[in-house]
Order: structure tokens, then C-alpha cells, then sequence
């Protein structure tokens, strides 16, 4: 480098840095980011108490359909129990039917019994007022002794056969009636006994019935509930991501505003600084005596970043990437998160190159060779690495926006 470069570059370099903290980053009375907006984890979050409440409706339909079931099951048991029911109330009304049989046998057991005590009772009377036998203990005795009373003995003789047989003809009455009482009472308490368990079977099946009604009808009012809360949910949530997406891009607009400010504050701040280092060499020029030709050929402007035909210009590849969004099939509310997906990956540098992986220009492309299937001219010309690059986004995720996403969730894409 020449003497005069050297004075050249000692003038340029403290007036441009001087320049760049003059005008430091831009400012203005809405720099403030866009705020209000949901977060990334109140989306998730939204989202997770939808799928809780989608969760919990699913669980009171498998209760409710198990409910149902159980109701089918306890109805058709009432039904039984009440054909049963039926059944021991026919039982008990052919049960009432042989008591009053057996009722109608024991009066008429008593009535003989009584007829026939009467009937001992009279013939004793009639033996004693006929023959004039004395009933005394000594009657027999004096029967015997006595032969003109051997007419009167032959009576009392079958007086006293007939007694005896109405006697034991009474007895077999009595018993038969006690008999026909104990199988009267019986019967009653066999009776009593079926219908009071028929009744209680019944009872119980029905009240089971009514039961399970009650719990299907809750069980219903609790799904119908949580069916409207799962509604209002999946409305939320929907309302949330989409408040969220409105955010990302209210964010892509102000950091794309705020790097056109500053790739303005900086393109200013060079122009005035070369300003100043013309205006300065102009000076210096007219003090000096003139320079002989033969060493380097004077100051060489920067613009390449890396040498070569690389040119980097982050104004401009944005400019062309929105050119090209409709070619992909996509409208420009998507160049807001392509802005803030490949500022954050290369800052929009053709150029940029990750010194970890070695992914290479505005799309970040690894291995970098892979551009080559846009163009040959991939190492310096940030059109074909944008072209590849949309390529890409919309072979893998469909859109920038969902690309964005991506980086958000893992800092990849």
C-alpha cells in the first residue's frame, strides 16, 4: 500500500467509526416491539387444556355407554322380578283359596265333634229314662244278679257300644280338626312368606332401576357440560394461536422496520464518512506534490465480505426473496417469518458462514454444495441460494411461517 493510501485509511477508518456510534441503533417513538400478544407457551397451553377436556369427554362416554348398559341390565331384572312378583300373588291367591278350603274342613270337623258329644249325651239319657238303669257304679253288678233285669242290661250293653263308638268317632273328629287348623295356619305362614320375599325382590329391582336412570341422566348432563367447555376450549385455543401468529408477524414487521433503519443509519453514516475522507484527501492532495504510478493503484472500496464476486446485500435479498414468494405459491403475509427465519440464521448474508457446521449463505444451506442445484453461481449470488432456500422450506414444511415455527421450537430448521 502506498503512503497516500495509508494517510487515506488513518483518515476513513476513525471517521466512519465515529459516524456508526454517532448514529447508533435507530430510534423512535414507536421503536418499542409490538406487545399484548400470547406467548409460544400460552398456545401450548391452550392447546394442552383442549386436548385435557377432549380427553375427559371421551372418558364420560365410555362411563355413560357402560352406565346405559348396567340401566338395560337392572330393567330387564325389574321386569323379572315383577313377573315373579306376579306369580307369587297368583300363588298367594290359590294359597287363600285352599286356606278357606281347609277352614271350611276344620268347622265342619268341629261341628261333627260336637254332634257326636251331643249325640253320647242324648243316648245316655234316653237309656236312663227307658230302662230305668241306674248309672251308679253298683248299675252293672246289679244287672247281673238280677234276671228280670236282663232286658234292661242288653240295652245299657248297646247303649254303652254306642257310646264308645261315638266317643272314639269324636275323637277322630277333634283330631282331624285340630289337624286341618295346624295345616290352615301352615299354609298362611307359607303364604306370608312368598309374597313378602316376592315383594321385596320387586322392591329392590325396581328401586336398582330407578337408580341406574338416575345415574345415566347425571352422567349425560355431566358429558353434555364438558362437550359445551370442550367447545369453548377449542374456540380459545384457536383464538390464541391465532392471536400468537398475529404477534409473529407484528414481530417480523417491526425487526424488518428496525434493520431497514439501521442498514439505513449505517449506509449513511459510510456515505458521510467517504464524504469526509474525499473531502479530506482533496485537502491532502492539494498540500502534497504528486505521487508516482507503480505500487497498488490507489484505495479499493469494500463491498465484496469475503472476497471475490460475493456480493452482500441484505436490503436487496430481502427485496428479491418477497419477489419471489408467489412463485411458490405463497401471499406476502409470509415474508415476515421468512424475514425473521433467515435473519436469525445469516442475517441475510451471502456470505454467512456457521463456523460449527459450515452452513453456508442466506438460507444456511448444509452441505452448502447443495445450492448447486439452483445455479452454478451459488458460492456468491444470494438469488440462487434464495431460490434454493424457498425451495426447501417448501418441500419440507409447506411455508415460511411453519418454518418459523420450527426454529422457534428447536433453533433449527
Amino acid at each position: 500500500m502506498n503512503p497516500l493510501s495509508l494517510r487515506l485509511s488513518a483518515i476513513i477508518v476513525p471517521l466512519l467509526v465515529a459516524s456508526l456510534l454517532q448514529a447508533g441503533p435507530a430510534s423512535a417513538d414507536d421503536d418499542a416491539p409490538p406487545s399484548g400478544y400470547p406467548s409460544w407457551a400460552e398456545v401450548q397451553q391452550a392447546q394442552g387444556n383442549e386436548a385435557a377436556a377432549s380427553a375427559e369427554v371421551d372418558r364420560i362416554n365410555q362411563l355413560l355407554a357402560g352406565l346405559q348398559q348396567k340401566s338395560g341390565e337392572l330393567g330387564a331384572a325389574a321386569i323379572k322380578a315383577g313377573t315373579e312378583y306376579a306369580k307369587a300373588h297368583d300363588a298367594l291367591l290359590h294359597q287363600q283359596a285352599v286356606t278357606q278350603k281347609l277352614a271350611e274342613a276344620s268347622q265342619q270337623a268341629k261341628a261333627k265333634a260336637d254332634s257326636l258329644r251331643k249325640a253320647t249325651s242324648s243316648l245316655v239319657v234316653q237309656a236312663y229314662e227307658s230302662g230305668g238303669f241306674d248309672p251308679g257304679p253298683w248299675s252293672l253288678a246289679n244287672a247281673a244278679i238280677a234276671p228280670d233285669n236282663i232286658q234292661n242290661f242288653a240295652l245299657l250293653n248297646r247303649v254303652l257300644d254306642r257310646t264308645a263308638k261315638l266317643h272314639d268317632d269324636a275323637l277322630s273328629a277333634s283330631r282331624a280338626s285340630a289337624a286341618a287348623t295346624a295345616q290352615e295356619q301352615a299354609a298362611r305362614d307359607v303364604l306370608a312368606q312368598l309374597d313378602s320375599d316376592a315383594a321385596a325382590k320387586a322392591q329392590a329391582a325396581e328401586s336398582a332401576r330407578r337408580a341406574a336412570e338416575d345415574s345415566v341422566a347425571a352422567t349425560d348432563g355431566q358429558r353434555k357440560t364438558m362437550v359445551a367447555q370442550l367447545a369453548s376450549l377449542t374456540s380459545t385455543s384457536a383464538a390464541v394461536a391465532q392471536k400468537y401468529q398475529e404477534g409473529q408477524v407484528a414481530l417480523a414487521a417491526y425487526q424488518a422496520a428496525q434493520e431497514a433503519k439501521r442498514e439505513a443509519a449505517q449506509r449513511k453514516a459510510i456515505a458521510d464518512a467517504a464524504a469526509a475522507a474525499a473531502a479530506a484527501a482533496n485537502n491532502q492532495q492539494a498540500v502534497q506534490p504528486p505521487i508516482s504510478s507503480g505500487g497498488g493503484g490507489g484505495f479499493v472500496g469494500g463491498g465484496g465480505g469475503g472476497g471475490g464476486n460475493i456480493v452482500n446485500d441484505p436490503a436487496g435479498a430481502r427485496q428479491y426473496a418477497s419477489s419471489r414468494l408467489g412463485a411458490y405459491g405463497w401471499g406476502q403475509d409470509q415474508m415476515q417469518c421468512l424475514s425473521l427465519l433467515w435473519t436469525q440464521e445469516s442475517s441475510w448474508m451471502t456470505d454467512a458462514t456457521n463456523p460449527s457446521s459450515g452452513a453456508y449463505g442466506v438460507a444456511q444451506a448444509l452441505p452448502p454444495d447443495k445450492y448447486y442445484s439452483a445455479g452454478s453461481d451459488w458460492l456468491s449470488n444470494y438469488r440462487t441460494q434464495i431460490d434454493w432456500g424457498l425451495g426447501y422450506i417448501r418441500d419440507r414444511y409447506g411455508s415460511p411461517c411453519n418454518a418459523w415455527q420450527h426454529e422457534m421450537g428447536f433453533n433449527w430448521y
